[in-house]
């Protein structure tokens, strides 16, 4: 889990520190500190650190103005600055420059050791670290062991969550085209959702599992989960790269953790059917799938594939052996519901050449397309070809 600068500045109440900017910007998640002497070392500055300074290596207050402005685009969450023979007073300039990134610039005076600050930020962030281990250790054995609840409660309880509460899973995928991207950029584009979602979702139970992000609501509905993650979407585009695309599902909320298990794999069944129609950037309920519910809960695949088959397989062979397109023909032809004109028009071709190859399908499937329950039953095909 990740804890936040509000929080880590709670336990350090004691020690005088001032906050000088970014007051309403303290809810940045925080992932390690780091004392930055020089500008060599901002450098060095990964992304959602505590820097910390006295300046020492500092000759004058256009170097530290120039400190600071590269703490803040290495995308540090703040800077303590430990005023005192090195630095008397922050310059009124960088307070501002400081304010108006709403960027947290912290002082603390020379009697206070930065070094028990690091010791006391440190071992929170660890504790916190830890906490997220057992607590997605919990919801995996709850997703997969739901009846070992003596293994998962304990865990959850531990930390403050009831088993008793609704939850609700959501699951993201990053893809470059085809491909699974790489960890650490499955990492970066992780810690920047986390980052996003500690503003407002503090209790979100966030971990990578099978390279795809978990995100486990609680007491929260799936409707208000797609609005919470449609607005992470568009926030967090700009850090896609042009051939990456993102692919969101969201299960239905449970009556509890014992149930997360059928939430999960309903999220699992949203995503992956978002992956087959190629919708991405856009959360995808399960409870708004409609027919593809009935698919999606049946364990055993087995029927839904022999009748998929029955209905496509003649045509699907004929297009394979005979470089035809009468799949994608009749595909066209059914979500028009039969209408000749609107299928050439969608596939650019004559009417006359539709009609052939209606006749053309019909022939090699042995069905009648003017039959409405035909056409039905493959529609229903086309759906299960989305979910196989």
């Amino acid at each position: 889990m990740a804890i936040t600068l509000r929080r880590l500045l709670e336990f350090v109440k004691d020690e005088e520190l001032q906050i000088l900017s970014g007051e309403d910007n303290l809810d940045r998640v925080v992932r390690w500190t780091h004392v930055v002497e020089a500008m060599e070392i901002s450098t060095f500055l990964e992304g959602q650190e505590v820097a910390l300074t006295t300046g020492v290596a500092l000759k004058s207050e256009e170097e530290l103005f120039d400190l600071v402005k590269c703490i803040i685009d290495n995308q540090a969450t703040a800077l303590i600055i430990n005023t005192g023979p090195y630095i008397k007073k922050v310059p009124q300039n960088i307070i501002d420059y400081c304010a108006e990134r709403s960027f947290p610039l912290i002082t603390t005076p020379w009697e206070t050791h930065m070094a028990r600050i690091m010791q006391m930020f440190c071992r929170k962030i660890t504790e916190e670290g830890m906490a997220g281990i057992e607590l997605s250790s919990a919801v995996k054995n709850a997703i997969f062991f739901p009846e070992q609840k003596d293994v998962y409660i304990p865990a959850l309880e531990r930390y403050h969550y009831s088993a008793e509460w609704s939850y609700c899973v959501a699951m993201i995928e990053v893809l470059a085209g085809a491909q699974k991207i790489e960890k650490e950029r499955q990492e970066r584009l992780q810690k920047y959702i986390e980052n996003h979602l500690s503003y407002r979702h503090q209790d979100v139970i966030i971990f990578e599992m099978d390279e795809k992000i978990l995100l486990i609501f609680n007491q929260t509905n799936d409707h208000d989960v797609q609005k919470i993650l449609n607005e992470v979407i568009k926030n967090y585009q700009r850090l896609l790269r042009k051939e990456e695309s993102s692919y969101i599902g969201i299960g239905q909320s449970t009556k509890s953790m014992q149930c997360i298990s059928r939430s999960y794999h309903q999220a699992l069944g949203a995503l992956k059917l978002e992956k087959t129609r190629n919708h991405a950037e856009e959360a995808s309920l399960y409870s708004e799938l409609g027919m593809y519910k009935l698919f999606l809960s049946m364990d055993d695949k087995t029927t839904i594939r022999e009748y998929y088959m029955e209905m496509m397989g003649k045509l699907l062979k004929y297009d394979e052996t005979s470089q035809t397109d009468y799949c994608q023909v009749l595909e066209a032809y059914l979500n028009h519901s039969g209408s000749v004109k609107d299928t050439a028009d969608e596939l650019f071709v004559h009417r006359n050449t539709i009609n052939k190859k209606i006749n053309k399908i019909e022939e090699i499937t042995g069905f009648n397309l003017s039959d409405l329950d035909i056409r039905v039953r493959f529609k229903v095909a086309f759906m299960i070809q989305e979910i196989l």
